[in-house]
């Protein structure tokens, strides 16, 4: 699991960009924003970085079967609250497995 610094440089500094037009502070507190703004964005990148790698290692079912079972859902005739989670999760399911069937990962 690596990490890309110069991502989280240019998301620090538009975190720390958007601080400061959030706190409506002039342009000369920009960098006295940075290193806060640089904790926020090494977590969020470190996040992402750790939830790719999960994505990766964790077993996707085919594209087809996610369809079929996604179909089944959508054709019910009442949903409940969480008929719309299990839609949303076979909605995000099926996005990774078309995303990892068109680009295949080496292992």
């Amino acid at each position: 699991m690596t990490i890309n610094r110069a991502e989280v440089f240019r998301l620090a500094w538009a975190f720390a960009k958007a601080d400061l037009w959030s706190l409506r502070l002039p342009a000369s507190c920009l960098r006295s924003l940075f290193r806060a703004a640089l904790v926020r964005a090494w977590a969020d990148v470190k996040l992402m970085t750790a939830r790719r790698a999960a994505e990766r290692a964790a077993p996707v079912r085919p594209a087809e079967e996610v369809r079929r079972d996604l179909l089944s859902w959508e054709c019910k005739d009442s949903l409940r609250g969480s008929d719309w989670t299990r839609l949303e999760a076979l909605r995000a399911e099926l996005r990774v497995a078309l995303d990892r069937e068109a680009l295949p990962i080496a292992a």
